[in-house]
């Protein structure tokens, strides 16, 4: 569903944001049932790492006068629902869209920039013109696509070797991700190896 930005409304941006984190393991319930917001384009998503609070709004005006509110609901939210020492309780997100143009980028520079009680990430105006910038906002929360033949890799540090032997010889990477895995220290085995000589 690619839409351009005559058909781009809020209710089509809460939909493609809908989707594209149903698809990718979050949790979705209607924002309006857990926040006290009034606003009909709202979606709260949450998965192991992060909870979002989506909005979407018809004009800048509206979401420069109504993401504080949204923002003080999701703290509440948090607040009633975690732990401090629950790592999700330091990850909440606020996404702001608004498919109008921006009358003062300033401003919107002021909300992002704000990184009291939780972060933000505004979307309007020209960054915001398809269903897939929507998709392209929300990819800093998406699980990684890895390349083609690296998706059976349980640890990262298994690509290490492969991924630096342009700089550095592949022995002495796994000498130095085996020591890692050890818990010994890598200088150690880089000798061993003969690679500090």
């Amino acid at each position: 569903m690619l839409l351009d930005d005559h058909s781009l409304t809020p209710s089509v941006i809460i939909a493609a944001a809908r989707s594209v984190l149903t698809k990718n393991g979050f949790g979705i319930s209607e924002g309006r049932t857990a926040l006290d917001i009034n606003n009909s384009y709202l979606l709260l998503a949450e998965d192991e790492y992060s909870v979002l609070a989506l909005a979407a709004y018809e004009t800048w005006a509206e979401l420069e006068e109504e993401w504080s509110v949204l923002q003080g609901e999701l703290v509440a939210l948090l607040s009633r629902r975690l732990a401090r020492s629950s790592p999700k309780a330091w990850d909440g997100y606020i996404v702001l869209f608004c498919p109008a143009a921006v009358p003062d980028l300033a401003a919107l520079g002021v909300i992002e920039r704000d990184t009291s009680r939780v972060r933000k990430i505004v979307a309007a105006g020209d960054a915001l013109r398809t269903t897939k910038d929507v998709e392209r906002i929300l990819d800093p929360f998406l699980p990684l696509d890895l390349p083609p033949g690296q998706a059976q890799l349980q640890d990262v540090l298994d690509a290490l070797p492969e991924l630096l032997k342009a700089e550095v010889s592949v022995a002495a990477t796994q000498a130095v991700v085996d020591a890692f895995r050890a818990m010994e220290p890598p200088l150690q085995r880089l000798h061993d190896l003969g690679e500090l000589e």
